[in-house]
């Protein structure tokens, strides 16, 4: 089986995303499964690994919903302060999702 370890889903926000500037304008829209599904579909690739591309609770719980509605994300990598005073309560939250893997954060 082959799998995408590290794609990422948003909605375009052009104040959130100010990183992608012009010279990235292929990139300055919406990405949805919807997207890459053909994509995987024609090089034969079986899955993906959702990532976050936003430092937000919201941003998980969006790439949750999606891996909900589409069994080729096999996977969602996605975001918790993990420093937070209530980061226990935070991971018992998110332990029902069989699809969360882990959690990253960017330094």
């Amino acid at each position: 089986m082959v799998i995408d370890a590290h794609q990422h889903f948003w909605q375009y926000d052009p104040v959130r995303d100010a990183w992608i500037d012009e010279s990235m304008q292929v990139i300055r829209r919406d990405f949805y499964p919807e997207d890459l599904a053909p994509v995987l579909a024609e090089n034969g690739v079986h899955g993906c690994i959702a990532v976050q591309a936003d430092q937000s609770a919201d941003e998980t719980a969006f790439l949750l919903a999606l891996a909900d509605q589409h069994d080729f994300i096999k996977g969602v990598v996605g975001w918790a302060d993990l420093r937070a005073a209530n980061i226990s309560e935070q991971l018992e939250q998110y332990a029902v999702h069989p699809k969360l893997k882990g959690f990253r954060l960017i330094v």
